[in-house]
């Protein structure tokens, strides 16, 4: 074998790893964390061993940057190329976003003459109104002789789509598919009081009408009684003094109930950062751990020139992650997000703020996952979320190896979603 790992691998990725052998092209369908990076890692060995070229390929910068990282422990011989950064251009592995490798296609590039894998991570992007056709591009461009690894948590009809490549390319695509979690997940409904948290989905991916019928009860009274008491029953929005008692109380008993660290994913850039903003009074770390946080931010930043390190979203996330909180979004700067994600895999960020970008493929599990809200503005409309950007981003609860459950909440801190709509969002995949 070209590479070996230190614990048994599992089905679907024994079958990946012989077809890769066979140089076929291969579609791995699994969900999020069932380890679907060994297939990825074993394509990038076999080129290695060839004395060839690999190329990684994903959707956003935040998940290049991480594989970076944890390539270049993995291999020595990494590259990374995207809009922000050009390291090691020549090396055996390159990790780049897919419009890179669109351009290197278009100009002729000499990287793809020793190109012998190419590994599409988040592959269901290619159905994506505004991007998808940078993967069909790509996809088309490759030449023959390269073997093409597609890895996907959130794909739908993979047969279909394994036989549309297969057309394009003129060579058979395998699909490797498991429907098995790691780390089972539990969902619930989070109303706003002490006992508001309520079980609507159990591990075994059955709803549990009788908890949901529960949390609507509990809400509905809570309404009469504010009601009761001046409150305008109905109102749409909560004010920022409500917003941040809800959070801090939430907070208090996640960390009472050992929930953390938790991924609370927050469909705004905005308010990712009125909610951080908004637990002024909540501290999370311990004293070695701030000790830590401090010094590793420093040394981090150092690079940065002297006024651009008193800028206010940097001296603001300093005091958030001091504290424990993180927030990750496209309006961070590129060295702030990548502090976030290595204070976050080191454990020292109890609870991120995060837009969904962070769930794309960015291997950053955490033992709870909260939705702020289930409604997104898509660029045109408000609409809930498909079930597949749901499960894309629910998948990312439950660390394998440390939880026996990962926890899903979502939070319904004016109204409790219809059950029809959290159904089909949760169990139907779309």
């Amino acid at each position: 074998m070209a590479k070996t790992w230190s614990f048994e691998l599992d089905t679907f990725q024994k079958k990946a790893i012989l077809k890769l052998e066979e140089h076929a092209n291969v579609l791995v369908a699994a969900h999020t964390s069932a380890g679907k990076t060994v297939v990825a890692e074993y394509a990038i060995a076999l080129s290695k061993r060839h004395m060839t070229r690999s190329i990684y390929t994903s959707p956003i910068k935040a998940l290049s940057n991480q594989k970076y990282r944890d390539f270049r422990e993995t291999f020595g011989d990494v590259g990374l190329i995207t809009g922000d950064f050009q390291v090691n251009q020549t090396a055996q592995c390159l990790i780049m976003t897919t419009e890179i490798l669109r351009s290197m296609l278009y100009c002729g590039s000499e990287v793809i003459r020793d190109l012998e894998y190419v590994v599409f991570d988040e592959v269901h992007y290619l159905n994506d109104s505004e991007r998808g056709h940078v993967w069909e591009e790509v996809l088309i461009l490759l030449p023959d002789h390269v073997s093409i690894v597609m890895l996907s948590a959130t794909i739908p009809n993979t047969l279909d789509f394994a036989n549309w490549v297969g057309a394009t390319k003129k060579k058979k695509v395998y699909v490797v598919s498991t429907l098995k979690r790691p780390v089972p997940l539990q969902h619930y409904l989070y109303t706003g009081s002490k006992t508001g948290l309520f079980l609507i989905v159990e591990e075994a991916g059955k709803f549990i009408e009788s908890g949901y019928d529960l949390a609507h009860t509990v809400k509905q009274t809570q309404k009469k009684q504010k009601a009761k008491y001046g409150s305008k029953e109905g109102k749409a929005h909560l004010t920022p003094k409500q917003e941040a008692t809800i959070w801090t109380v939430f907070v208090a008993q996640l960390r009472k109930e050992d929930k953390l660290p938790a991924v609370a994913f927050t469909l705004s850039r905005h308010r990712c950062d009125q909610n951080a903003r908004n637990l002024t009074t909540v501290d999370l770390t311990t004293g070695s751990e701030k000790s830590f946080i401090h010094r590793f931010f420093n040394k981090s930043i150092q690079n940065l020139k002297e006024p651009d390190r008193a800028l206010p979203q940097v001296v603001a996330l300093q005091d958030l992650l001091m504290r424990g909180i993180g927030v990750h979004h496209s309006g961070i700067l590129p060295i702030l997000k990548e502090i976030v994600e290595m204070l976050f895999q080191e454990g020292l960020v109890k609870l991120l703020f995060a837009t969904e970008t962070f769930a794309m493929g960015v291997n950053m599990p955490a033992r709870t996952v909260l939705f702020d809200s289930i409604k997104k503005f898509d660029g045109c409309d408000v609409r809930t979320l498909l079930p597949a950007e749901y499960i894309q981003m629910a998948g990312r609860a439950g660390r394998r190896g440390l939880d026996k459950t990962g926890t899903v909440i979502i939070m319904c801190k004016v109204d409790v979603p219809g059950m029809k709509e959290l159904e089909n969002m949760m169990l139907v995949r779309s």
